[in-house]
């Protein structure tokens, strides 16, 4: 297996771990969160890979996700917003900025209880 297919592979691998983390976080935090509104399954994974698409893209401008505050403060308001953003992407989905402090702290503190899924290329 050359070493451009390990990191297809794994980036691939990367984000369907987030997809499922952000749907099961998003499930969780609708279900508990006042003014944290999807109003239904559908929008619930295309708000999730909403989600998933504006961190990437964040992370690709700013850098944020390579620094080591990207897992601390920084990704912690970075993640706020990016949730509280997607509402203007994603008809059917609706949170108060408020809401969306409380959705980025459960998101920050089951992203951190996952193992780091990025591995050395020099293998």
């Amino acid at each position: 297996m050359s070493l451009i297919t390990k990191l297809d592979t794994l980036r691939l691998s990367q984000m369907f771990i987030r997809f499922l983390t952000s749907v099961s976080i998003f499930s969780i935090t609708v279900f508990f969160t006042p003014n944290f509104n999807v109003s239904s399954f559908p929008i619930l994974i295309l708000s999730s890979l909403t989600i998933i698409i504006l961190d990437y893209l964040m992370s690709l401008i700013t850098g944020i996700h390579d620094i080591p505050l990207g897992r601390g403060l920084v990704g912690f308001t970075s993640a706020c917003i990016i949730i509280y953003i997607t509402q203007f992407f994603v008809s059917g989905y609706y949170i108060t900025f408020t809401s969306s402090l409380i959705a980025a702290a459960i998101y920050g503190i089951i992203d951190s209880m996952l193992p780091n899924t990025k591995k050395s290329t020099s293998n």
